[in-house]
């Protein structure tokens, strides 16, 4: 949607992201800055986590939860398209209990042991310390950026703005935060 903005002349700057398994094709007269990476992990409850042998912060391999109930999105969001790919590529299609577009319920639903849910990183609410987050065996990252109509990068209040956000990614932690 940002994108189409961009193109009609309706928005100066948008604010979009890829996944590494669902990249996003800029369009022409599109240009973009990166902001920064973003990686996702595996959020479930530690019950789940100790049962499988999985310690907090040790990578996982998604196949092992091929047969868990999963947490997701709605098939609108990119986030959706992403797990779905994701979890293509570890062998499986994911059976999917309950869906938000809010990464807060989908943590708490994990943290309830309703399922799990792949979630990226920064997208993480504070109340994430009671889940077990795991990097994956065949990481997945969101990548951010920012994107202007062609030409338009160098006025002021874009160029402003663009440094702003420039800023702000670079004060961000670096790596996954782990308990």
């Amino acid at each position: 949607m940002a994108l189409v903005g961009l193109r009609k002349r309706e928005i100066d700057l948008a604010l979009v992201h890829s996944y590494t398994v669902l990249p996003r094709d800029f369009p022409p007269g599109c240009e973009e800055t990166k902001l920064l990476d973003d990686p996702v992990l595996l959020a479930l409850h530690p019950d789940r986590a100790s049962r499988l042998g999985l310690a907090t912060g040790r990578p996982a391999d998604l196949a092992a939860f091929a047969d868990a109930p999963w947490l997701a999105p709605a098939p609108v969001a990119s986030c959706y398209e992403m797990i779905q790919r994701a979890c293509g590529a570890a062998g499986f299609v994911p059976r999917i209990r309950a869906r938000s577009s809010d990464f807060s319920v989908l943590t708490a639903l994990a943290a309830a042991d309703a399922g799990v849910a792949l979630v990226p990183r920064l997208a993480l609410p504070e109340s994430a310390a009671a889940l077990s987050l795991h990097p994956l065996v065949r990481p997945v990252t969101r990548t951010v950026f920012t994107a202007a109509r062609t030409g338009t990068a160098r006025r002021p209040g874009i160029r402003h703005l663009r440094g702003l956000l420039h800023e702000a990614a670079d004060a961000l932690p670096s790596g996954p935060q782990l308990p």
